[in-house]
């Protein structure tokens, strides 16, 4: 039995990348569920984001990218765990217990999670984070850091803690979000407070003396 949403194409989508996911679990016999979990279980609450960060802010030369990505993923948490959730209340595709979804997901190890489903917040964190990224550095290697919200998509799926839709939601307010930190800094950047973060000494300079 399919989950549940509003559009019967979505629905489609939904279900079949969620039943592939599954067949990919069931021909890899899970091998690859606790890398998976391991990878899935950074995008709570964003933390290892904000402390990757957090630390960029404390040299001088990663500080102006430090302070953009902590301005997008608060955008994004914003915007997704306290606007978008509660306003589409998305229920999770594993609540409904007569779906396919519900045996997939205990399948897969049962993850468990709170709130709603849509968009999924550990991705949204991820896009802000990689998108930031891969609009602050070198072409030639900045396509890297796009990954880094693909693969944290795959494993909510993987874990069926979210519908593939919620991933390309999250995908696209992620985006969106990075976008909104360099327009907002584009216009603070001349206010003194953020002047006087930017011109703050490197830790290095700490050890230094």
């Amino acid at each position: 039995m399919k989950g549940s949403t509003i559009i019967p194409f979505v629905t489609d989508i939904d279900y079949n990348i969620g039943k592939w996911l599954n067949g990919m679990l069931h021909s890899t016999n899970g091998r690859f569920t606790p890398i998976l979990k391991f990878i899935t279980s950074l995008g709570n609450v964003g933390v290892a984001f904000i402390i990757t960060a957090l630390i960029m802010l404390l040299f001088l030369r990663t500080r102006k990218v430090g302070m953009l990505l902590l301005v997008s993923m608060l955008l994004g948490i914003i915007l997704t765990n306290l606007i978008l959730k509660n306003v589409i209340a998305r229920p999770r595709p594993y609540l409904n217990q007569l779906s396919d979804f519900y045996i997939w997901w205990n399948e897969a190890g049962a993850l468990l999670e709170t709130g709603y489903s849509f968009p999924s917040g550990h991705t949204t964190a991820a896009m802000a984070f990689g998108f930031t990224l891969f609009l602050c550095f070198k072409k030639s290697i900045s396509w890297l850091f796009l990954l880094i919200p693909l693969i944290m998509g795959f494993t909510r799926i993987y874990f069926m803690v979210h519908y593939a839709s919620d991933i390309i939601g999250a995908l696209l307010v992620g985006a969106v979000c990075s976008l909104l930190s360099f327009v907002i800094f584009k216009y603070t950047k001349n206010w003194k407070v953020v002047n006087r973060l930017l011109e703050l000494p490197s830790i290095l300079k700490l050890f230094s003396r």
